[in-house]
């Protein structure tokens, strides 16, 4: 089976909470959140359909399959194992990961709920509705954490931060620098007026951790992406400057992610997925009229 098998998956996504189906009143916004499995109140009214409760609904039955959890997530032995933005661990429940986010924004984060669909010999098939992100904002500072598909519970397995301050407000670039070192180990390069100081600390194969002077963007199971083959996990980190102003800082942008866990939770969702469709070949008792 190749490393590669990714792009044949279609993501959809829908959200499970407050963004559209709460408010939506309109009857292309109520047809919509209809779409994605959630349904207000007055959108039922409004479509004719059966008044729901007023609690948050849960995605409907899609008709796809129940994954099961079958892998369980392994801490890394790592540095990555320890690192955090702002309390958010890679490996955290899907409960402890909502109440680090409630708390540094003041308000529950938002779900997005996804399901996963392919093609395996001819035959369409997707997955139940699962939980994919949270998300929450504090300010013009945004979290964003994936969790792992259900076939490995609900851990985080990726964070992302990005944080902008105003011009009259931004951090000193050089006390930034300093605390990035203290804490994750990455010691990025003097602003210039050449490009924005970025770095990347990842694990390889054997466990080591290595640094660079440049940001990355790995996509589990594509190993073109990654910074070196195998690649077990990575921090990176982008500074942003106050424009001409090099000694302040307007942006930064941070991502953790475990690889590792993502590859081993994507092949299990693949045979899963593909056992399903073998199911249902071997027992069909379907015979054409001739």
């Amino acid at each position: 089976m190749s490393r590669s098998f990714l792009p044949a998956f279609v993501l959809v996504l829908a959200v499970s909470t407050v963004p559209l189906s709460v408010h939506a009143q309109s009857l292309t916004q109520c047809l919509l959140a209809h779409n994605q499995g959630l349904i207000t109140p007055a959108c039922a009214h409004l479509l004719g359909l059966s008044v729901p409760p007023s609690q948050p609904q849960t995605p409907p039955d899609n008709g796809g399959v129940h994954l099961r959890q079958t892998v369980t997530y392994q801490p890394l032995d790592n540095v990555f194992g320890q690192d955090s933005i702002l309390g958010l661990r890679l490996g955290m429940t899907q409960a402890d990961a909502t109440s680090t986010l409630t708390s540094y924004c003041g308000k529950a984060p938002q779900v997005t709920n996804t399901y996963l669909s392919t093609t395996y010999k001819g035959v369409g098939v997707n997955t139940q509705y699962f939980p994919s992100t949270l998300t929450c904002q504090k300010g013009q500072d945004s979290l964003t954490v994936r969790l792992s598909i259900p076939v490995m519970g609900a851990v985080v397995t990726k964070i992302e931060r990005s944080a902008s301050f105003p011009m009259e407000a931004s951090p000193h670039y050089t006390d930034l620098q300093a605390d990035i070192a203290s804490k994750y180990g990455l010691h990025l390069q003097p602003m210039t007026r050449y490009g924005t100081p970025s770095g990347t600390a990842y694990a390889g194969p054997d466990g080591k951790v290595v640094t660079t002077q440049t940001g990355t963007t790995a996509e589990a199971n594509e190993p073109l992406t990654y910074t070196t083959p195998h690649e077990m996990a990575y921090l990176s980190v982008t500074v942003i400057p106050v424009g001409e102003n090099l000694s302040n800082v307007s942006g930064l942008r941070l991502t953790l992610e475990d690889l590792r866990a993502e590859e081993v939770m994507y092949a299990e969702l693949f045979k899963q997925m593909n056992g399903s469709v073998d199911a249902k070949l071997s027992g069909s008792t379907v015979k054409a009229a001739l």
